[in-house]
């Protein structure tokens, strides 16, 4: 095995990558030589391509007796970072990822600070669309799953239920920063989000 094959193995294991691109490696070496060990870690099948020049680690489901099909939101990340990206879950997916929905989402969408795109990944469609930095901004990243599930939920639609649900998918450090930092968002999500 390569140096080069080592230490992107060693990259993925430890930044926990679950789909990366060669753009995820390009300190490790040339795009050239990125690209030849990326393929040829997926001839010996230690990782799939999930479209061209997106790649993952498979998992076999032991239960089922099955290869699990590729995380959509890992194959989202990647591609972000790719092209330098910010991504925030949306609509039914944000509600599908805190637990305010249990159907699988037909459209993975996600807003984005860059153009707006669609990339097809097996039977699934991520779409990127554009959206203003207002609403993609420096808060931590749950924080914003929450915003969005919010705003697809409406005003009128939140109760107790939906509350818990949102306060549960936070972590101890989201609750700190939404009690310590004063967020410039909607001021009925504010309000909600403070009251946690």
């Amino acid at each position: 095995m390569s140096v080069t094959c080592e230490r992107i193995l060693e990259r993925i294991n430890k930044e926990k990558l679950g789909a990366f691109t060669s753009s995820d490696f390009s300190d490790i070496d040339n795009y050239k030589m990125i690209s030849k060990t990326l393929e040829t870690l997926d001839d010996k099948g230690v990782i799939k391509r999930a479209r061209r020049g997106i790649y993952y680690i498979p998992k076999y489901n032991e239960l089922l007796g099955i290869e699990e099909a590729p995380n959509i939101d890992d194959i989202a990340k990647a591609i972000a970072r790719q092209y330098n990206l910010i991504i925030i879950p949306s609509g039914n997916y944000a509600l599908n990822m805190i637990g305010l929905s249990t159907q699988v989402p037909i459209k993975y969408i996600y807003i984005t600070n860059g153009p707006y795109n669609e990339y097809e990944v097996g039977n699934n469609t991520i779409y990127f669309k554009h959206s203003t930095s207002r609403e993609i901004n420096n808060l931590p990243y749950k924080i914003l799953i929450c915003i969005q599930a919010l705003k697809t939920i409406g005003k009128n639609n939140i109760d107790d239920g939906v509350i818990k649900k949102i306060k549960s998918f936070l972590d101890d450090s989201d609750i700190n920063n939404l009690k310590t930092k004063n967020y410039k968002i909607t001021s009925w999500i504010h309000d909600i989000l403070k009251s946690l």
